[in-house]
């Protein structure tokens, strides 16, 4: 797989090499202990990478304390801070000095203060890592950090390992927010989507995309595919929070769901080779082009997932593999008998 840096917020889809996850919010407090969801899972950590990192910065201790995570540092260096490899001369000054810029720092005081107490994350994210690679046994099971950043890159992927990004995920009011993200983003931006964020982060790394980018069909349905398998990964969340949306947004689009499906239809978008035309209906923005100002962006991402559910509706004894491994796109919509 390589390293990924996946990233679904600012522009939903990048279907490259490194991928980078941004979106955010409450934690759900329906799985909690060893069991999760009824279920047991393997003894799991969230290893606190920034914890360790904020305390080398802050109270000046010896190199040597990052030493343990040389991989994790080989990675967050060279590909989402740019300053180089642990090996490279000079890197633990460039690290300190990245960290150096007092607003910087004081968004990582901030992320250190709110996430204080992670164990309804680590439940989540335990839980549906367990469900994922049981469906998926071929996928390598993850070491699990949570880092900062600097409002940089959210999620990253290899081969070993799995990091968010925590100070994207200080919630949708945060000031500092206001620089630099608009309303739509920031609604991603709060600790209940950190969850989420991994698991479609680790799930995009794993299952990258097959099919035509430019096709409205076959971009949605990828998308839906991952937003169900999300669903079934983190069984205690509701619908809407699957496709990243609040409650209104979600019944908007269900009140509203044959006139979106009419416009697309009618529009000719559904088969089209048309990538900028496609992306209106996937990418993170006010309100999706070709609909109403009152619908909310990514509404081909929340179609593709109710055109995927209702294929597994039909379908019930389908499992996860086998529906990604399903790319005859067409035939899946023939197959799911949806109907808005």
């Amino acid at each position: 797989m390589g390293l990924s840096i996946v990233n679904l917020s600012l522009i939903m889809k990048q279907f490259v090499r490194i991928y980078v996850l941004i979106t955010a919010c409450l934690f759900s407090s329906g799985c909690s202990g060893k069991k999760a969801c009824g279920e047991e899972v393997p003894d799991f950590k969230i290893n606190r990478i920034d914890t360790e990192l904020f305390n080398y910065l802050s109270k000046n201790e010896p190199d040597s304390v990052l030493k343990a995570d040389t991989s994790f540092f080989n990675v967050f260096g060279e590909k989402v801070i740019h300053i180089g490899r642990t090996d490279s001369t000079g890197f633990y000054e460039r690290l300190k000095k990245y960290f150096s810029e007092p607003a910087l720092m004081e968004l990582y005081r901030r992320e250190q203060e709110q996430f204080v107490d992670i164990q309804p994350l680590t439940n989540e994210v335990a839980y549906g890592l367990n469900v994922f690679l049981n469906e998926f046994p071929d996928i390598k099971r993850p070491k699990v950090y949570l880092h900062v950043s600097g409002l940089n890159q959210n999620v990253i992927v290899s081969d070993e390992m799995l990091s968010l990004s925590a100070d994207k995920y200080l919630g949708a009011d945060y000031p500092p927010y206001r620089q630099f993200f608009y309303d739509y983003q920031r609604q991603l931006m709060s600790p209940d989507r950190m969850a989420p964020d991994y698991l479609l982060g680790f799930m995009m790394a794993n299952l990258p995309f097959q099919g035509k980018t430019d096709v409205l069909l076959d971009r949605m349905l990828y998308e839906g595919k991952l937003r169900y398998i999300l669903s079934r990964l983190l069984p205690d969340r509701q619908d809407w929070e699957y496709v990243g949306y609040n409650e209104a947004q979600y019944t908007w689009c269900a009140d509203n769901q044959k006139r979106i499906w009419k416009t697309v239809l009618e529009n000719q978008h559904l088969f089209a080779a048309n990538y900028l035309t496609t992306d209106q209906y996937l990418k993170d923005a006010p309100h999706t082009s070709f609909l109403p100002v009152e619908s909310p962006g990514r509404v081909g991402i929340w179609l593709g997932y109710r055109i995927i559910a209702s294929y597994m509706k039909q379908n019930p004894d389908t499992g996860l593999r086998e529906l990604m491994e399903l790319t005859d796109y067409q035939d899946l919509l023939k197959q799911s008998k949806y109907k808005p």
